[in-house]
């Protein structure tokens, strides 16, 4: 069975300090650290911050103020506002320890545990901050909550639910225990009225000096003194300490309320609601977050929360029940917009196995059925409980308030997301058919240029080179044909090989591009590769392009009779990787100044025509996506150097 809801408590913050973080939250910058000065001091506010959010191994190291404000400022002012204007009219919870009794015990506590050398003295201030809560927070049907389940859901150890839980041992039982029983114990008879007459027997339990436990007692008075003091309030009487018993019955504060909540959770993506909603569950009340179901187009209810593998609401899904199932209390809720709820009998699951089966996945003994929106938004909440009685009509105001705001702000997100996917559908198909009408229009001068390139080789069959050129030729305007054809379509998983043979790409590459490129310009254009050159872990086209460009700068900065060199060397170790290197030098007049000094970033070319100064910052990128890496140097007037580093293939 899962923990007892938090609800259960009903422990209410302490009212001047809540009207205190109110006025604080008020200001256009809130004061954080100051703001979780006084959660510290409340006894229920801090737990359920922590509650909330667990701490991590280590985090109160850094101490407990800087916990409770990350937690704070996640959790935002809207909800902290919306939180402490709903639970704060209710004041102190009858038989809950006083306020200023409990921040002395906490002190004390922490003092001891320094003196004593405990090594973890927040823990021992949680403990005497808590104590008194586990025996106060009874259950309305008169049964004891499982506290220890709740302080581990804070990420705290056992032995200070031990040492919240049992009260009034015997100083020979504390001998035998663990520490922290006995300093929560001593921190407990210092509170008293009476301190004076337990210093004695508080120093046997922390093995302290007599005077010692005088002077920081006396100290401990004075800290609590000056920390138990609140800001004064303004003239108006705090609303918190004013008002009707019953939130719901104000619709002034109730509207106020919903307010906050709405402006917590508006404008926000899915994950990013999940999240808020999940820490502000156990602050209203619920300690884990309800499953939010929504009726689809199909009349099927589903999760509105992304459900995670596993869960209650990826079972849910698998369930498939509808909006007219007449036997399920879920699908009633949802039909009729009034709160239903489920508690089997001992007889046997009832008329509905699905909704027996829902309160099974959930934990308790039963569930209730909220209605958070109406008509084709229709929300059901599902809130799991222990008993029939366990939700009045106050919690399921506020339970109903929280969860139809997230539901409100769900529904929006995925309305939007909607519409969203619709507008770039009609973009897609729009850039889809213009693409295709310029495939359509190319085809017939690419089907000219290949016919007439055939005739050619039909002419001269006893040319060889010739024959190897046209070739080639013919590869490439089919692979622009191809490259034309499929730029509608949406990017598919390629089947090119994810390596390559560098030596062997250059070679073609220079009976395709050495003439045209550098030989028709008086340009000289050189290859020199080591034998048994490795593959580079990079796809052909991918590599090809890269050199397309480099080779293409090169032919249009390089003069009349100057030259290129490529050259290929096996294996280089480049930040712990065995790499490639493919090495572009030539002998020309090098960048231009204003170049230079950051070659690789867009920026204007200076070539005039159709030139955007992109090539090499796209050859960056693409070099980029694969694990390699780009070098340049350039001297003027001494010519220009690349070095690409491509990782090697990795053979079994």
């Amino acid at each position: 069975m899962l923990p007892a809801t938090f609800s259960a408590f009903e422990l209410q913050p302490v009212p001047d300090g809540a009207s205190t973080i109110l006025r604080l939250l008020a200001a256009q910058s809130p004061n954080w650290p100051e703001v979780a000065l006084v959660a510290a001091r409340d006894p229920a506010l801090s737990l359920a911050l922590l509650v909330a959010q667990p701490l991590a191994e280590g985090e109160l190291d850094a101490g407990l103020n800087a916990a409770l404000r990350r937690r704070l400022e996640r959790i935002g002012t809207d909800l902290l506002r919306a939180w402490l204007l709903g639970l704060g009219h209710l004041g102190a919870q009858n038989g809950a320890p006083a306020a200023d009794v409990a921040l002395l015990r906490a002190e004390c506590a922490l003092h001891l545990a320094i003196e004593s050398a405990y090594p973890r003295p927040d823990e021992a201030y949680l403990g005497g901050l808590w104590r008194g809560l586990a025996g106060a927070a009874a259950c309305k049907d008169g049964r004891r909550p499982a506290f220890t389940s709740l302080i581990h859901d804070c990420g705290l150890p056992a032995s200070l639910a031990d040492a919240l839980e049992l009260e009034g041992l015997l100083d020979e039982q504390l001998a035998g225990a663990h520490p922290l029983l006995r300093l929560i114990e001593a921190a407990e008879l210092l509170a008293r009225d009476s301190w004076q007459d337990e210093v004695a027997r508080v120093a046997r339990l922390c093995g302290l000096h007599y005077d010692s436990l005088l002077s920081l007692r006396t100290d401990v008075g004075y800290i609590v003194s000056g920390h138990a003091s609140y800001p004064p309030p303004p003239v108006v009487a705090s609303s918190l300490t004013h008002a009707p018993a019953r939130l719901a019955d104000d619709p002034y504060r109730s509207a106020g309320m919903l307010g906050l909540l709405t402006a917590a959770f508006v404008d926000l993506d899915g994950p990013t609601i999940k999240e808020r909603l999940r820490l502000a569950c156990p602050l209203f009340g619920l300690h884990t977050p309800p499953v939010l179901l929504g009726a689809d187009s199909a009349g099927l209810l589903r999760p509105l929360l992304e459900a995670d593998a596993g869960s209650i609401g990826a079972l849910f899904t698998e369930l498939r029940l509808r909006v007219d199932d007449e036997a399920s209390c879920i699908a009633l809720c949802a039909r009729s917009e009034h709160p239903t709820s489920f508690f089997p009998s001992d007889s046997g699951p009832g008329r509905s196995l699905a909704d027996w089966q829902v309160a099974r996945w959930l934990g308790q003994h039963g569930f209730y059925c909220l209605p958070l929106a109406s008509g084709q938004d229709a929300v059901v909440a599902l809130v799991a409980a222990h008993s029939a009685q366990a939700l009045d009509g106050e919690l399921r105001w506020r339970y109903a308030a929280l969860l139809g705001a997230a539901a409100r702000a769900l529904r929006s997100f995925a309305r939007q997301r909607g519409e969203l996917a619709a507008r770039e559908a009609v973009l897609q198909q729009r850039f889809r058919d213009h693409v295709r009408k310029i495939a359509h229009e190319a085809t017939n001068p690419l089907t000219v240029l290949k016919s007439r390139l055939g005739m050619l080789v039909l002419q001269r069959p006893e040319d060889m080179p010739l024959q190897d050129e046209m070739s080639l030729l013919n590869a490439e305007l089919d692979r622009i044909d191809t490259l034309l054809r499929h730029a509608a379509e949406l990017p598919t998983e390629s089947t090119e090989p994810s390596y390559c043979r560098v030596p062997e790409l250059l070679l073609d590459m220079r009976t395709l591009y050495g003439e045209p490129l550098f030989g028709s310009r008086d340009l000289q254009l050189e290859l020199r590769a080591a034998r048994d050159v490795p593959p580079a872990a990079m796809p052909a086209s991918a590599l090809k392009q890269v050199l397309l460009n480099l080779l293409r700068n090169a032919s249009e900065a390089l003069q009349p009779g100057q030259r290129l060199v490529i050259s290929v060397f096996p294996q280089v170790n480049v930040d712990g990787r065995n790499c490639l290197e493919i090495r572009f030098v030539d002998n020309g007049p090098g960048l231009p100044p204003a170049r230079a000094d950051d070659p690789l970033s867009p920026r204007p070319s200076d070539k005039g025509g159709s030139h955007q100064g992109v090539g090499l910052t796209v050859v960056r990128e693409i070099l980029g996506q694969w694990g390699a890496t780009l070098l340049c140097r350039s001297q003027a007037g001494a010519g220009t150097s690349f070095q690409i580093f491509v990782p090697l293939e990795q053979t079994a």
